[in-house]
């Protein structure tokens, strides 16, 4: 049994350990800090000026133009840069079709898009992950069309989906047309408004089905078999199998690797630049070609600035509600309200 005299003081606290450790997290935010202030600067900064630029009537050549109206040589406006402060951007957003037919292009492509990438990637995974002879050779042909560029993926789309000269595709449905009798059957991929935006998710999925594939692919090798063999000799099929084990284990992955691509997708440009140019019309033109065009074909670059707020908003409630969906998803699944 332990005495009084048995029981030791606790030794004193080192001063000197936290002495080191207080010095350690100085000199490493001494150092991190010029990283952190030129990243803050290249990120927070442009988003403050291009908010200020939306609420002017600013352009291209705007002083000499505002110089020259007013009859002197020093430029009027706003502390004498040649632009007035105004709503007019915000304002003409709600009664711009060009806007409108754009943001709905844009949001087609996210919810189209989105759904074609994850359902072949979901199924390329599923195929995949099944034991055969060239297993390897297959996984790496699969993602082949993601290690392209953008630009280059576009150029092949149209090699593919063009009349003219005759493509692969277009001569498949020759012979297709030829065999039910209609010798003149052609699907208009870029020349129709209807199938012109189907075509862009086309091409754009092709590129990046690759992306899902590999991160379902790489959930799937990674649940334990244990569960699958528990299945098994419960009675479960393959496709109970899937959708009571595969599936649910790969809805976090699953949610990610979706709102990645939706979040890029409101930035394709690329595809659409080299096959269509936004045609026929704008039927396929992105919110993302419309600000381009805005600013620098026509060089009004408060509008510019303005249309990009709106992308920046539809970027904002599109992440806001998909990861409230997620996370309710994701309780429900388990079994918390």
């Amino acid at each position: 049994m332990a005495t009084a005299t048995d029981i030791k003081p606790l030794p004193p606290e080192d001063n000197s350990l936290s002495r080191e450790l207080r010095e350690d997290t100085i000199f490493k935010r001494f150092f991190l800090s010029p990283t952190v202030i030129v990243l803050l600067l290249l990120s927070i900064f442009p988003l403050l000026w291009s908010l200020g630029v939306s609420f002017t009537n600013f352009q291209r050549n705007a002083a000499q133009q505002a110089a020259q109206a007013a009859g002197t040589a020093e430029p009027s406006g706003f502390l004498g840069l040649g632009f007035d402060l105004t709503l007019e951007n915000y304002q003409r957003v709600l009664t711009d079709e060009h806007l409108h037919v754009t943001a709905r292009n844009t949001l087609i492509y996210v919810f189209l898009g989105v759904t074609v990438q994850y359902a072949f990637g979901l199924g390329l995974a599923a195929l995949i992950n099944q034991n055969f002879f060239g297993q390897t050779f297959f996984r790496l042909v699969f993602i082949l069309p993601m290690m392209i560029t953008p630009v280059a993926a576009g150029y092949l789309g149209r090699m593919m989906f063009e009349k003219a000269p005759p493509s692969a595709l277009s001569q498949l449905l020759s012979t297709i047309g030829r065999a039910i009798g209609n010798p003149t059957l052609n699907i208009p991929f870029f020349t129709d408004a209807g199938w012109a935006p189907i075509t862009m998710v086309l091409i754009d999925s092709w590129q990046w089905i690759p992306f899902m594939f590999l991160l379902l692919l790489a959930g799937m090798q990674a649940i334990p078999e244990e569960i699958y063999e528990a299945a098994r000799v419960d009675g479960a099929n393959n496709w109970q199998q899937f959708w009571g084990i595969t599936f649910p284990i790969l809805l976090p992955i699953s949610l990610t690797a979706i709102l990645i691509r939706g979040l890029e997708l409101f930035k394709l440009v690329d595809i659409v630049r080299v096959t269509t140019g936004g045609g026929p019309g704008i039927a396929t033109e992105p919110l993302v070609m419309y600000v381009f065009r805005t600013a620098l074909d026509f060089g009004n670059f408060g509008y510019a600035a303005a249309i990009s707020y709106i992308l920046l908003v539809l970027v904002i409630v599109f992440s806001t509600l998909f990861l409230a969906i997620s996370r309710r998803i994701q309780r429900s699944q388990l079994g918390v309200e």
